[in-house]
């Protein structure tokens, strides 16, 4: 049994923040491309101004969500360390996986000397 006694604050934040703020930012995209192109096919009307206007405020929105995800999972980490000096921290169990031989089908031996025809059995009916 293993237990994870403290976490590095820095490192929880900045991977709660990047993958955040890298999630908001492909789903506005998303969204702001499916808006043009069916604003196109409704109103018959080229907005790229809409368009530039909205993927900077997706990215703006972006940069601030990956932001608030860095300051909450800081947070986060900072009570997940200050809770483990008072109870403990998780403790898991670790098994080392060993790959069966299948019963169905044999292990193929490719180093064994080839058999003669005449040596092999038959079957006969």
């Amino acid at each position: 049994m293993k237990v994870i006694k403290k976490i590095n604050i820095l490192s929880v934040a900045k991977i709660g923040g990047f993958i955040c703020g890298s999630i908001y930012l492909l789903t506005g995209l998303v969204v702001n491309l499916a808006v043009f192109i069916f604003s196109l096919a409704v109103l018959r009307v080229f907005d790229f101004l809409g368009l530039g206007s909205s993927i900077l405020a997706t990215m703006l929105l972006a940069v601030l969500a990956g932001t608030v995800a860095f300051l909450l999972s800081a947070i986060s980490a900072w009570l997940y360390n200050v809770a483990s000096d008072f109870v403990g921290g998780i403790v898991w169990t670790e098994e080392e996986w060993i790959k069966k031989e299948n019963p169905i089908i044999p292990p193929m031996n490719f180093n064994a000397p080839e058999k003669k025809e005449e040596e092999l059995p038959r079957d006969i009916f």
